[in-house]
């Protein structure tokens, strides 16, 4: 505890939301009127307990972000620069792309990006949609097209088939990308 008190607020907030997680509901009892609010960009407190931090990781889970991996290194540095590149997005509408050799960290530094409330809230206020890809032959790059734009889609009056080929689900992302998610 004593090394909680040392820390930041949002130590105390993942220490109450282990508590919760891991089964100890009584103990994070005791600690929930001690919970530091979250301000959101507007100056007004958006969190009076876990509701912001609940839709928050709600947002994360339905785009698919994946989790914190049991054993984390945190590397700020590297971190910092992506929620950089990501804020640009804001007055650029583009592209991020992390590259690196395979297992060096890019999903685990670009998904800890993202777990930055502030910056969904203030860029992404509609979500963030996770998509892997990697080495993919064209059976499975049409399965992951077609998995996009059904989730793209979700909310659509209309219920499209799924796209039958590559060049389908490119034009279909493409005009989704342009009328309906232009950031």
């Amino acid at each position: 505890i004593n090394i909680i008190l040392r820390k930041d607020n949002n130590a105390y907030r993942s220490f109450y939301n282990a508590l919760l997680n891991e089964g100890y509901r009584d103990l994070a009892a005791l600690l929930q009127d001690g919970i530091p609010a979250i301000s959101s960009g507007n100056g007004k407190s958006s969190m009076d307990g876990m509701t912001s931090y609940g839709q928050f990781k709600t947002i994360l889970c339905e785009g698919g972000v994946p989790q914190r991996p049991v054993v984390f290194v945190t590397r700020p540095k590297l971190v910092d620069a992506i929620k950089q590149k990501l804020c640009c997005l804001g007055s650029d509408p583009g592209w991020v792309t992390v590259h690196g050799m395979a297992g060096c960290g890019k999903t685990v530094l670009t998904a800890e990006a993202l777990r930055d409330h502030q910056l969904l809230e203030d860029y992404f206020p509609g979500g963030v949609h996770w998509i892997s890809v990697g080495k993919q032959d064209k059976a499975g790059l049409l399965i992951k097209l077609q998995n996009l734009c059904s989730r793209l889609e979700h909310d659509s009056t209309l219920s499209q088939r799924p796209p039958l080929n590559i060049e389908e689900a490119k034009d279909r992302l493409r005009l989704l990308m342009l009328r309906k998610y232009p950031r």
